[in-house]
């Protein structure tokens, strides 16, 4: 019963956050909190409202941006209003060569082609690879808030109807669709992730999945007693999962038995994000705002350091860590960058190496790549962080001009 009212919690909370845009008359998206990406020096990211945005990551110009309209204008399914014009947009654009990949909250998952963007031809446009196709079943859960997952020639989603989809990422065809994972919820807003030829899925109803990869049949599950907050994470032959049980779960692939639990005594929040594993230690956000370093093997805490706000608050931390080299960077809700040097004299006693502020709200995945951190702030603007010289370049708007 208690996780269950926690469950509720969560979904009366994030559907909050979903709807908060949709005043009457309203012409923009319900938002979202679509990552960043960057693939062949350009900058893809969902905007707040409703577009895909490409900005060249060398002169931080704009490329081009597309429109992802709602087909719940047409359809009549859930939508802010009967001006609703564009989807909202949850997941990380993926990127597979002159492709972008991504999913919507009204169920559709776009390809987009990037080196035909702004030519001001008709969508889609099959000579260019592209195409839009609806998952789920059409009974008005069919959201996509996950990020997708990608393995050779196929795309894997999940979807708010409690299934997870494979499609073939030339042409979008429907190669499978799994079984229900969650009876309970019919909310599976985790990513699959793929180790060898398996999926793996976390759920709200407290269970981890194996899916064949090749037939989406199930090949093994662990049943735990709190439901799953964040996608898991594969380290060797062990899963890392956060519940909201306000625990950190590690669980050998192909085990029914717990292998360990971390801390001993719940935390002081869910740990919502998923974790990042290197060199045997995991290191986890929790939405109380610390950042704990744990022993893969063992479950044992090495360090934990407590981020804050401008006002020296604790500030949730929403989004994974990333590893960049020998750094590991997070950013917590208040929008404050912490930069730990994994190789340096401090990198055993939890004490950031240099903090900076964007002075926005983070709740957006963000991305590292060659010194620079890519974030998406929740006044729909980007930021790049210059790690290396300490800086901080003017954001860009992410609004499309009226």
């Amino acid at each position: 019963m208690k996780n269950t009212k926690i469950i509720v919690l969560v979904v009366i909370s994030l559907f909050t956050l979903l709807l908060v845009s949709c005043a009457p008359g309203s012409a923009q998206s319900a938002g979202g909190w679509s990552g960043v990406t960057v693939h062949n020096n350009i900058i893809y990211v969902g905007s707040r409202d409703g577009r895909v945005v490409a900005i060249n990551a060398s002169t931080e110009n704009l490329e081009w941006s597309y429109s992802l309209a709602s087909a719940t204008a047409l359809t009549g399914g859930l939508s802010c209003s009967p001006t609703a014009v564009s989807a909202a947009i949850y997941t990380t654009p993926m990127a597979d060569g002159d492709l972008i990949y991504i999913g919507t909250y009204d169920g559709r998952v776009f390809a987009l082609n990037t080196s035909a963007r702004g030519k001001n031809l008709n969508f889609p446009r099959k000579a260019y690879g592209e195409w839009v196709v609806f998952v789920g079943t059409g009974a008005g859960n069919d959201a996509i808030v996950a990020d997708m997952a990608m393995k050779g020639d196929f795309i894997f989603v999940s979807c708010s109807d409690g299934r997870v989809y494979s499609l073939e990422k030339t042409f979008g065809d429907l190669i499978w669709r799994s079984e229900v994972l969650d009876e309970k919820h019919k909310k599976l807003w985790t990513s699959p992730v793929i180790h060898g030829d398996t999926l793996y899925v976390s759920t709200f109803d407290a269970h981890i999945y194996a899916l064949s990869a090749e037939t989406g049949e199930p090949e093994w599950s662990f049943k735990s007693e709190a439901g799953f907050a964040s996608s898991p994470v594969i380290y060797g032959d062990t899963i890392f999962v956060g519940s909201f049980d306000r625990h950190l779960y590690a669980v050998k692939i192909g085990s029914d038995v717990l292998e360990w639990r971390f801390p001993e005594k719940p935390a002081g929040n869910w740990f919502w994000a998923s974790p990042v594993v290197d060199e045997g230690i995991v290191y986890t956000g929790c939405l109380d705002g610390k950042l704990y370093a744990i022993e893969a093997d063992t479950g044992k805490e090495i360090w934990s350091y407590q981020t804050e706000d401008q006002n020296g608050r604790p500030s949730p931390i929403v989004s994974s860590p990333v590893l960049m080299d020998n750094l590991l960077i997070v950013v917590n809700e208040s929008g404050t960058v912490y930069v730990f040097d994994l190789a340096g004299e401090l990198a055993n006693e939890g004490v950031p190496w240099w903090t900076a502020s964007i002075g926005a709200s983070v709740r957006s995945p963000f991305c590292a790549q060659e010194g620079l951190v890519y974030i998406r702030g929740e006044d729909n603007q980007l930021y790049i962080v210059d790690i290396d010289n300490r800086q901080m370049s003017q954001p860009i708007p992410l609004t499309a001009e009226s």
